[in-house]
């Protein structure tokens, strides 16, 4: 209960006691003063009744006698009058039953008058003839009590609203504070740290907003220079300077887990593009337009890049540039290796290069279990090739095992992923997230394509989907098929991926607030939503926007292959989230890099202080697990825990 309901209810409670006081003392008062004012009623009224009757008593005139005392009682005022001789022998008697009207039998129990008989002697000359004795009506005072002891509680409850008005007034005024602070320790644990504008004129609570104030300012230091020094020590170790890319020691070790990942059966490209001679550049141009080339050439990479997800950028060496592609068709490639040498022209003329021949394109296809130092040796061959065609030519070193399923075009596999997802064509795989007991937490949905008697895996007909910008269908079928499960009465916890593609869809996050408002607050609990951090970066506004429509609900929200680039974990403040999957190159073969080792405990402390769980993903190898778990992450996944299967296969 509130405090403010409880200062309401306390004086509720204070003048209901100070009323029953008040009652029970002002009604004994007046009940005493009533008890008075009958007996002495009583008592004169016999008295002037006994002068009045005495020469009738004395000469037996029972008519005249009856005709005064009738007289008397019928003013109402009188229950019983009774007149005796001097024997005692009753000459007259008058009564008058008790009838109480609009007093509660209650009250009249509770409180009741006393009306004694009052008597009086009559006298003739100085000889007693007779005793009248009357006893007063307390019909009257009955009524005069309970109308007063109604007065006074109307008088109360008047009082009593009033102050609780001007209670109420004041208390929203003086708590107004608390309701403040309220909010801010509420912001605190969704990780922000508000300050409270408010300054009280209760000094009490003045001290308390300082120090709220103090405290929210100062977690927010903590957590700013925690998640900068986690900043710094990634790109100190892994960042280039001039460029801002990745260097040779983090792509090195993303393209090893890359070729070695058993979940890796895409197609994809590997680009390695060399500037001629960037010494005779800087010294030609200057160091500064040496610099603004390598900008350049890294922010192509980089918007080559935003069109596809997951895709590592590197600088290799002072003068040579990678970019891997996970997944990409054939029919892309092409495009791709078109679309650099035109860029590199445009660069050169940008920055007034004498010679618009500025760098080449080595590009080679990659394939499952890939062999990294091969793939990087075709690599390096088809750069050397490139060198020869001509200006800013780049040459495609075709390695891959093309089937049939990956040389169709735009057009076809718009048709056929359309087709798949009116005709469930789609198959759903699992893969295991363990806790630290080995227990299974979550299953994460994995796609692959029923086509023509073949099981397509997702990097294949993926990388098209989004190039065709139709990959929210997809998405929308993994998630209705998901929540048909669940509802089946299956206890399950499912992680379902959202691509970039559904992050812009306006529509989406209604049309997922309408399946999930369906679900039962269990059933609700069992939807973990995963978007890439890649994602996220680029979409943050509408990832945010997607968090607000969702809060009422119970689903749960997971960053994905965190750690591939560098962005700002101060983002992390301003969303509310559950888990954090870092990418699994950190986790293989974490022994052999104390860099990553550092790397990843200051991942796991930022995020612990924000009550962010972690999962490492990625893990091949038992040595690998047990270094984590020294590490104590809360959940852990990859090939070591459990390959993904198809649903008759998962426990």
């Amino acid at each position: 209960m509130t405090l403010f309901k409880q200062i309401l209810i306390m004086i509720v409670v204070i003048f209901i006691t100070l009323f029953i006081s008040t009652f029970f003392v002002s009604t004994e008062n007046i009940r005493d003063y009533q008890n008075e004012q009958l007996s002495s009623h009583a008592q004169d009224a016999a008295t002037s009744l006994g002068i009045a009757l005495s020469a009738e008593i004395n000469e037996s005139d029972i008519a005249s006698l009856e005709a005064y005392t009738n007289a008397m009682f019928d003013s109402g005022y009188y229950q019983q009058i009774i007149i005796k001789d001097i024997d005692n022998k009753i000459l007259f008697e008058k009564n008058r039953p008790l009838i109480i009207e609009n007093v509660p039998a209650w009250f009249v129990t509770l409180f009741p008058l006393d009306t004694p008989f009052q008597e009086a002697t009559v006298e003739s000359g100085w000889q007693t003839v007779g005793t009248i004795h009357i006893q007063s009506y307390p019909g009257f005072a009955y009524e005069k009590l309970w109308k007063n002891t109604l007065n006074t509680l109307q008088t109360y409850i008047i009082v009593m609203f009033v102050i609780l008005l001007l209670t109420a007034f004041f208390l929203n005024i003086l708590l107004k504070p608390l309701f403040a602070i309220r909010q801010q320790a509420n912001a605190i644990c969704n990780h922000e740290f508000p300050i409270i504008n408010i300054k009280p004129k209760t000094i009490e609570f003045l001290q308390v907003v300082t120090a709220l104030n103090k405290m929210s300012d100062k977690l927010k230091s903590i957590f700013s220079e925690q998640a900068k020094m986690t900043e710094d020590l990634q790109k100190q170790a892994f960042q280039d300077e001039v460029t801002g890319l990745s260097n040779r020691s983090i792509f090195i070790k993303q393209l090893k887990y890359f070729c070695l990942s058993e979940n890796n059966d895409s197609q994809g490209c590997l680009v390695i593009m060399q500037i001629n001679d960037l010494v005779l550049i800087n010294k030609q141009y200057g160091h500064l337009k040496g610099n603004d080339l390598l900008i350049k050439v890294a922010e192509l990479l980089n918007n080559e890049a935003d069109k596809y997800p997951n895709s590592l950028i590197a600088r290799l060496s002072g003068s040579e540039f990678v970019l891997l592609i996970k997944s990409i068709t054939p029919e892309l490639i092409d495009i791709l290796g078109m679309h650099l040498q035109n860029k590199l022209r445009h660069i050169a003329q940008t920055l007034q290069f004498d010679n618009d021949d500025i760098a080449h394109i080595g590009m080679v296809t990659t394939h499952t279990h890939h062999d990294m130092g091969k793939l990087l040796s075709k690599a390096d061959m088809a750069l050397r090739l490139a060198q020869q065609k001509g200006i800013n030519a780049y040459h495609l070193y075709n390695s891959a095992q093309n089937n049939h399923i990956q040389t169709h075009g735009s057009e076809e596999w718009n048709k056929i992923i359309i087709e798949a997802i009116e005709k469930d064509w789609f198959q759903l795989y699992f893969q295991k997230t363990v806790n630290a007991d080995n227990k299974t937490s979550f299953q994460e949905i994995l796609l692959r394509l029923n086509y023509k008697t073949q099981l397509i895996s997702a990097g294949v007909f993926i990388p098209m989907a989004e190039h065709l910008q139709i990959t929210r269908f997809i998405d929308r079928w993994v998630i209705n098929t998901i929540l048909t499960k669940i509802q089946a009465g299956t206890d399950s916890i499912y992680c379902i991926n959202l691509s970039r593609d559904t992050l812009q869809d306006p529509a989406f996050p209604i049309w997922l607030k309408e399946q999930i408002s369906q679900l039962t607050t269990k059933h609700q609990s069992q939807i973990v939503i995963e978007v890439p951090e890649y994602n996220i970066i680029r979409e943050l506004a509408e990832y945010k926007n997607l968090l607000m429509i969702m809060e009422p609900f119970a689903c749960q929200f997971s960053i994905d292959h965190f750690g591939i680039g560098f962005a700002s974990m101060a983002y992390l403040r301003d969303i509310k989230i559950d888990f954090i999957k870092v990418h699994g190159s950190y986790a293989a073969n974490i022994q052999d890099n104390n860099d990553i080792i550092n790397y990843m405990r200051q991942i796991i402390n930022t995020a612990h202080n924000l009550d962010i769980k972690i999962i490492a993903e990625g893990i091949e190898e038992e040595k690998d697990l047990k270094i984590l778990q020294a590490m104590k992450l809360d959940y852990y996944q990859g090939y070591f825990i459990g390959k993904p299967e198809p649903e008759e296969h998962v426990d």
